[in-house]
């Protein structure tokens, strides 16, 4: 858990090397792909944990299998202990598997041949009894700008039920604290070169 906030503060690293010229979504992509590497390397260098590719979820295990982590964009609810969160986009089918898993009742949904392509170097896949026993939780972050500055609320959160492409209810939440960040203004051009951008977290 003490990895996460390098996690948060990859992803708003990435996400204003963005430009306007970018193709619309290139931000939120880019920070996107930068949790899901962050997460992975820190857990494999430094707890031994593997990358898996679960049905298409992108996430890393630890060593004996049994546990999974992955990243979600979550509401405004996130991080409120008082409130409900949900994921922010909707989700698909794998989700739906590993939320079953999560609750037990994994073995007779989970597709076994979707789970193994993907390993990759310092990959691993799972046999369907693991695939079934296996506990995913997820980082769940939602962004706001308020100001000058960046708020990510955040939490690492494990589904437990799983309706319409929406987690409906979760099991276990750990509220995490909110990450507040300087606020930076897009850069008008996208021209040839290397794109420095001075992020100052706090």
């Amino acid at each position: 858990m003490e990895y996460l906030n390098d996690v948060l503060r990859a992803g708003e690293a990435a996400r204003r090397t963005a430009v306007p010229n970018d193709p619309t979504g290139t931000g939120g992509r880019r920070a996107y792909e930068a949790h899901v590497r962050t997460i992975r390397e820190l857990h494999i260098e430094r707890e031994g944990w593997a990358r898996l590719v679960h049905g298409r979820l992108e996430l890393v295990c630890n060593a004996d299998r049994s546990m999974a982590m992955g990243v979600m964009v979550g509401d405004a609810a996130t991080g409120q202990a008082s409130l409900f969160p949900k994921n922010g986009r909707s989700r698909g089918a794998a989700t739906g598997q590993v939320t079953r898993a999560n609750e037990g009742e994994g073995a007779a949904h989970v597709q076994t041949a979707l789970f193994v392509a993907g390993a990759g170097p310092r990959g691993v896949s799972l046999s369907e009894e693991e695939a079934a026993a296996l506990k995913t939780w997820f980082l769940l972050s939602y962004r706001t700008k308020a100001g000058d500055a960046v708020r990510v609320d955040c939490e690492l959160s494990r589904p437990k039920r799983f309706v319409d492409g929406f987690v409906v209810e979760w099991g276990r939440r750990i509220p995490l604290p909110a990450l507040t960040m300087d606020g930076i203004e897009p850069l008008n051009d996208d021209g040839p070169g290397e794109i420095d951008i001075p992020v100052d977290f706090r």
